[in-house]
């Protein structure tokens, strides 16, 4: 409706049982108003009165005029016993002309040649301000287009359009004055004063008789007007006006009556909220933002029905599509990845829900984020001009406004939003301006609803955006700093990759590069982030660190990458039309997550809504949300996901961890710039190398409470005391890495410090349900070790030929420990609740991709230790394509035999080379091994005890009966080569990895010995 009345050149404009209107006016050339506006000095206030001595009618007129800045502003307040007019009128300062247009302001119950209504709540308490809508209307030559609302006459609409500020235009030295006799006026004999603007009108000041001619003439107390205005047509009778002046406080003299030159420009603009089409105070350009990575606070207050209050932290990147909103109040925030196309809702308990991106989104502007759409400065603006923001302790600021329609605020759609934009000048160094030579310090967003019955635009909300504490960030580190606390990652698993770069030798500041770079690290890190990382489908959230190191030559960037964030998005059940699923491409798909997955992979289609059809497996999807039709009688069920984005293709695409290296080593011999605005700096991707660490786990990932309030019961068979027991790390220590006894629980106790520890090979459902294997003790809780950690897993594997019969588990913590119970288990499969076990440690060419499941094999690595990154030069063989867990076993294997065993390995993890793994004979601490500089390389040996003996298992010294060290060394290396093809670990890792579990479980009569000195808690990284 209202693009079928923008044109119109007037509208009405309804408060409760009121109605204002609003009209512009432009006199022709010949008229009073060509004579120039001459304003003294300080902003005056006229308080006058008009009477139409003919018509018997007299009006209350109070003028306000402000005379700073370029123009001359001014508003004329006029009622009378039924009618009210609020004029406002523009004139430039230096030479007084008048813009020869009035924007006006009525207030009456009805008007008839109006069409658009408007409806308005008067929330604001500010005298002579009143909430209605206004336009512009032009004039011709033959003078105003239209009187005043309510006004027949001509020259009484005229002086009412011109205010008692006449009276500096009629001080002109083309008019010739006349003494005229004296008069009472209000009962004071005055002086008189006549002259003649044309043979139509006549015009007479009286002033007190005390002032002399001059400063009668611009202090009148009266001015008579008697005629008529000549431009009228056809010429009205004869006209006698009086205009009564009583007072003329000026605001650089009348502070003592609560009136200043500031609170005068402000009253003297159009009022806020309604959206004038135009507001007489020029073309000033809105402010523009300069940066693109900010954070501030912001305060929104609602007001309508009901009222609320939110405060805000906001950080917003524009260069990597990021925003978060934290609500100070409630604690929960919403954290936007636009790349990825979703949105993460935390809770305030922790808990993440993951919903896709759409046009609600805040900040979002054609599919894309914006830091101008977010502060809704992507709008078209007029400038409104100077005035005191009340609600912000009065400080003084500039005003824009803009008017829209049928657009969405907070998640709605509204019929009409009237925005005003409030800056003032900015208190910083250009250098560190958010906007240009300003600050953005509140929005306010008036609401309005159509009711196209009435016609009626009526007032529903405002919400008023303060804003605080702006501050442009310069480092990328913050961004850490405000996720680590949530966990999006779908596990714990993580990448760390160090991207090893060089000066492009083609720079002619060649030789200054790494000095220029390393003094502009911020610079570094930011391109690094936008035109290394994120060029690949990897989310923002998952980049958990930047940490860089320079060399002479190098720079090294090691970046932590987490888990794939959770992406399960939710559906809708949905009863369809027959006409939507004829438009949709279709497919078939076994299930949903099948069906996705199809459809993930076209990348160039245009996918807004999944559709699919359990009945029969159709899968499909639509182009054009519009086509989606509900039919809820004869419809037929589906399931339907929403992509306002697109953004299908993108989340399919998201990098797991195990592809993240493989598509950053695509990326070596690749260029970038750093640039600082000043100084271009190209550098190189020489190497992409493999960091990853093992982490320390946590208490609760290695071990899980059984029960509290209570301890194991020794009974020297099952369960044993730990004597001389230090803390909880040291009872896990003991229970975990028992030779002597199968530990599977443990109690731990502390008495104001005294430790008890007890270990013992009970499950943990007989300890959770039997109490005759417990004691009660209220400084207790007994333990399940978690027996998962003794696992690595390969996430995205499942093996080629099934190993065993699958079973059901409720989780891999069950599938876990059934492998480690059964004699025949050295690796299992978990997939989606199946459980699997396998005799083989885990080889790529064993598996195969698959989604749903992971192969978990036993971690020999934790037995070993770095010893540095000098590696020993003399090696008795090497692989490649190995993980370093799977580099320890094979050395572990072949450990036996002082002369022929593997004493220690050099481990290169996998960069632009695969990774490597060199067993050796000798140590590299011994004093004849000969060593080189690792570089990325490193050298592990088995851990010692603080004796100096290697820790071994029992079974670690038994030979093959009838075969000698050496003898059994051959046969190893046979196999080597032999079973390469089928997976070299199979053939020679499975008998040793045997022997530590089977001697694991054995369940022998022993007396505990406490293992002595033991080391804090380490994994090999």
């Amino acid at each position: 409706m209202w693009s079928e009345m923008r044109t119109v050149h007037g509208f009405i404009h309804k408060e409760k049982t009121r109605t204002f209107a609003c009209a512009a006016y432009l006199p022709d050339t010949h008229s009073l108003v060509d004579l120039p506006l001459k304003v003294p000095n300080g902003g005056p206030v006229i308080n006058a009165t008009l009477t139409d001595v003919n018509g018997f009618k007299k009006y209350f007129i109070q003028e306000l005029i402000s005379a700073s800045g370029k123009s001359i502003k001014g508003k004329i307040l006029i009622s009378d016993d039924k009618d009210s007019y609020s004029v406002h009128y523009k004139a430039d300062s230096q030479t007084g002309v008048d813009s020869k247009e009035r924007l006006v302001i009525h207030g009456k119950k009805t008007q008839v040649f109006l069409i658009l209504l408007v409806e308005y709540k008067n929330r604001y308490k500010q005298i002579y301000v009143m909430r209605l809508v206004s336009e512009t209307i032009d004039t011709n030559e033959n003078g105003w287009d239209k009187t005043l609302p309510g006004i027949d006459n001509s020259l009484l609409n005229l002086i009412l359009l011109m205010g008692p500020s006449i009276l500096y235009r009629l001080d002109h030295s083309s008019f010739v004055w006349k003494s005229v006799a004296d008069k009472n006026i209000r009962g004071i004999m005055m002086k008189g004063a006549s002259t003649e603007v044309n043979e139509h009108l006549k015009i007479i000041f009286y002033y007190k008789s005390h002032l002399d001619y001059q400063s009668g003439i611009e202090n009148p107390s009266r001015i008579e007007f008697s005629g008529y205005d000549r431009t009228s047509v056809p010429y009205p009778g004869k006209e006698n006006l009086y205009l009564d002046i009583y007072s003329i406080p000026h605001t650089d003299t009348y502070s003592g009556v609560d009136i200043s030159s500031d609170l005068v420009q402000s009253e003297v603009h159009p009022p806020l909220g309604i959206g004038c089409p135009h507001y007489l105070s020029g073309n000033e350009p809105l402010p523009s933002l300069l940066v693109t990575h900010l954070h501030f606070t912001m305060e929104e207050r609602i007001q309508g029905s009901t009222a609320s209050r939110s405060i805000s932290k906001v950080y917003a990147e524009k260069n990597i599509d990021f925003l978060r909103i934290k609500a100070v109040l409630l604690g929960s925030e919403v954290i936007y990845d636009y790349r990825l196309g979703v949105s993460f809702h935390v809770g305030t308990n922790g808990s993440i829900a993951v919903v896709s991106i759409d046009s609600n989104t805040p900040g979002l502007d054609r599919a894309l984020f914006s830091l101008d759409n977010l502060f809704m400065l992507d709008l078209n603006f007029k400038y409104l001009g100077r005035l005191k923001l009340e609600h912000r302790f009065g400080i003084p600021a500039e005003a824009w406004e803009s008017v829209q329609y049928n657009v969405n605020i907070n998640g709605k759609k509204v019929d009409k939003a009237v925005v005003t934009q409030f800056f003032v000048s900015s208190q910083n160094d250009a250098a560190d301006d958010i906007f240009d030579g300003y600050t953005l310090v509140s929005t306010k967003i008036s609401i309005y609803d159509y009711d196209i019955s009435k016609k009626v635009y009526t007032w529903r909300n405002g919400i008023t955006r303060d804003y605080m504490n702006f501050q442009q960030v310069r480092s990328i580190e913050n961004i850490r700093s405000l996720t680590e606390k949530v966990k999006y990652a779908s596990s714990d698993e993580k990448v760390i990759l160090n991207f090893v770069l060089e000066c492009d030798a083609s720079d002619r500041s060649y030789n200054k590069c790494i000095k220029h770079t390393e003094d502009r690290v911020y610079w570094l890190k930011a391109d690094f982030l936008y035109f290394v990382l994120l060029v690949k489908p990897v989310s923002i959230l998952r980049i958990s660190d930047i940490e860089y190191r320079f060399t002479d030559t190098k720079i090294e960037m090691e970046v932590t990458f987490l888990d794939l964030p959770h992406l399960e998005f939710n559906s809708k059940t949905m009863s369809l039309s027959e006409e939507t699923f004829d438009k949709m491409m279709k497919t078939k798909a076994n299930n949903e997550p099948e069906c996705l997955e199809k459809l993930s992979q076209f990348s160039q289609e245009t996918i807004k809504v999944v559709i699919y059809r359990p009945s029969d497996l159709v899968c499909g999807y639509l182009s054009n949300p519009n086509d989606l039709k509900e039919d809820t009688k004869q419809g037929q069920s589906a399931s339907v996901y929403f992509f306002p984005l697109n953004n299908l293709y993108r989340v399919k695409q998201e990098l797991t961890l195990d592809q993240i290296h493989d598509a950053y080593l695509q990326d070596v011999g690749m260029k970038f710039h750093v640039f600082d605005r000043s100084y271009l700096t190209r550098l190189k991707i020489i190497d992409v190398i493999d960091k990853t660490k093992k982490e320390i786990d946590s208490k609760n990932d290695i071990t899980s409470q059984i029960r509290q309030n209570a301890k194991l019961r020794i009974d020297n068979q099952f369960t044993f005391s730990v004597p001389d027991g230090k803390n909880f790390a040291d009872c896990y220590r003991n229970c975990h890495e028992s030779d002597q006894v199968p530990c599977i629980t443990f109690s731990f106790c502390n008495n104001d410090g005294k430790i008890d520890c007890r270990v013992s090979s009970l499950q943990a459902s007989d300890v959770a349900n039997k109490d005759q294997s417990v004691e009660t003790d209220l400084k207790c809780e007994i333990y399940s070790i978690s027996i998962l950690q003794d696992y690595s897993r390969k996430s995205n594997r499942k093996f080629k030929t099934q190993q065993s019969t699958a079973v059901e588990q409720d989780s891999v913590h069950s599938c876990a420990k059934a492998c480690h119970a059964s004699s025949e288990c050295i690796s299992f499969q978990y997939c989606d609740g199946s459980c699997t076990f396998g005799d083989l440690l885990y080889t790529d060419e064993a598996t195969e991709y698959d989604e749903e499941c992971m192969i978990y094999t036993p971690k020999v690595s934790e037995r070993y230790q770095k010893t540095g990154n000098k590696i020993v030069s003399d090696v008795m063989m090497t692989e490649t394509k190995l993980t370093l867990d799977q580099c320890a076993s094979l050395c572990y294997e072949l450990s036996d035999g002082e002369e022929t065993g593997c004493k220690s390995f050099n481990y290169c993890p996998k960069s632009r080379s695969e990774s490597s793994c060199s067993l050796t004979h000798f140590s590299v601490k011994g004093p004849d091994t000969k060593t080189t500089d690792g570089g990325h390389c490193y050298n592990y040996e088995l851990k010692v005890e603080s004796n100096g003996n290697k820790r071994k298992e029992s079974s670690s010294t038994k030979e093959i009966e009838g075969t000698t060290g050496s003898g059994a060394f051959g046969i190893i290396i046979l196999f080597l080569f032999v079973g390469a093809a089928l997976g070299f670990m199979a053939p020679f890792a499975y008998s040793k990895v045997k022997q530590i579990h089977d001697a694991s479980k054995t369940n022998a009569d022993c007396t505990w010995k406490r293992q002595q000195d033991e080391q804090p808690i380490e994994n090999v990284y």
